[in-house]
């Protein structure tokens, strides 16, 4: 297997975690805390770290990746039952994904195009990139994350034009802390969607690099969407921001400078779009290979055209409107990440802890299906 960069990683990283929490984060945060919603992007660093520490725990004591190392530690049976959960779980995360974008484009750009057509341009556009292959894809990674991190800032630094009112901050003394805990809490989890570096750690090229990779990516998150949410609340405040669908979307539309740099919302689509396109191929990518290794097939590849049709329906099938789908996000998907992105991996980080290598499955007898 070819060799992955420490930049790839952080590309890959970036992409999977960054496009969704534009979308999801700052509307969860705000309806939970409203003018405080910020505190809870910052302090999902430190939890962000601990997570990104317990993946990197697991591939280094690991001797296969993802999903191979679910038969190491869990033993044959469970390890491959666990890889059908993944392939199941990570089809209906790029469903929702997919489903939460198509609702976004339908409300703020193209009203009145049916959701089908949307989710099937996104889904052969994926399609065509998991037939060409993982290191055809995580090259085209690079590109998204470079160009939307470029846009994103500049954009977010175009918003500063607007008037900004500090007190929209205030006042913080009448902080939940149950609040607090339960934002900070689904805040952090969106870095679980990270989870992919279990897939690609082992192929790294260098470990030092690989740590350092996910501290950036981490760092970048965390940045970008407290901006985000700072920015929505200063220029709205918290209780007018947390009524938007899309309080983001809103702050790139009421950009105006001097009546020359205006109208830019299609700039951020394209960016949002290749985001969404990056992370729900990535997603797609773990749960075919899941199913791959489970079932020890040849290859991945031939499987991405019966499970885009599964992807379809779920995505149309989840909500019947935006009010289902933010229900959706605000409740059962947080859960849903929880048990499948850091639970499971957390058990088998403690396995690993307290189980003595040698009575983990030999490496040897579990075929690593290829997955390039």
């Amino acid at each position: 297997m070819q060799r992955i960069s420490s930049f790839q990683i952080w590309a890959t990283l970036t992409v999977m975690t960054i496009p969704i929490a534009f979308l999801e984060v700052p509307k969860r945060q705000l309806e939970t805390l409203s003018n405080n919603a910020w505190i809870a992007v910052v302090l999902s660093l430190p939890f962000g770290f601990l997570i990104y520490a317990m993946y990197l725990f697991i591939i280094r004591r690991s001797q296969t990746p993802f999903p191979a190392m679910l038969e190491e530690h869990f033993g044959s049976t469970v390890g491959r039952f666990l890889q059908v959960f993944y392939f199941l779980s990570e089809l209906l995360i790029a469903a929702f994904g997919i489903r939460l974008f198509v609702e976004f484009v339908e409300t703020n750009v193209l009203p009145g195009t049916p959701i089908s057509v949307h989710i099937t341009v996104l889904l052969l556009v994926c399609f065509s990139a998991l037939k060409s292959g993982r290191q055809t894809f995580l090259r085209t990674f690079e590109i998204v994350a470079i160009a939307g991190l470029f846009i994103t800032v500049s954009i977010l630094l175009m918003a500063l034009s607007r008037p900004l009112n500090v007190e929209n901050l205030l006042p913080i003394n009448n902080l939940n802390l149950k609040d607090l805990a339960l934002a900070t809490a689904s805040t952090s989890i969106i870095v679980s969607r990270g989870f992919i570096i279990l897939v690609l750690g082992k192929l790294a090229s260098d470990w030092t690099g690989l740590r350092k990779a996910a501290v950036a990516a981490l760092f970048t998150y965390v940045v970008l969407i407290a901006w985000a949410l700072l920015l929505s609340i200063l220029i709205f405040s918290g209780p007018a921001a947390k009524t938007l669908s899309f309080p983001t979307f809103t702050i790139v539309r009421i950009i105006n400078i001097g009546g020359f740099i205006q109208n830019i919302d299609i700039v951020f689509i394209g960016v949002w779009t290749m985001g969404m396109f990056a992370t729900t191929t990535g997603t797609w990518f773990i749960s075919l290979i899941s199913l791959q290794q489970a079932l020890r097939l040849e290859s991945y590849r031939f499987m991405a055209a019966p499970t885009a049709l599964i992807i379809g329906v779920l995505s149309l099938t989840m909500a019947d409107n935006i009010l289902e789908v933010h229900i959706l996000s605000e409740v059962l998907i947080p859960i849903f990440y929880s048990i499948a992105l850091f639970l499971i991996p957390f058990i088998m980080f403690v396995r690993i802890l307290f189980k003595p290598q040698a009575r983990s499955q030999p490496a040897q007898s579990i075929p690593v299906q290829n997955m390039d």
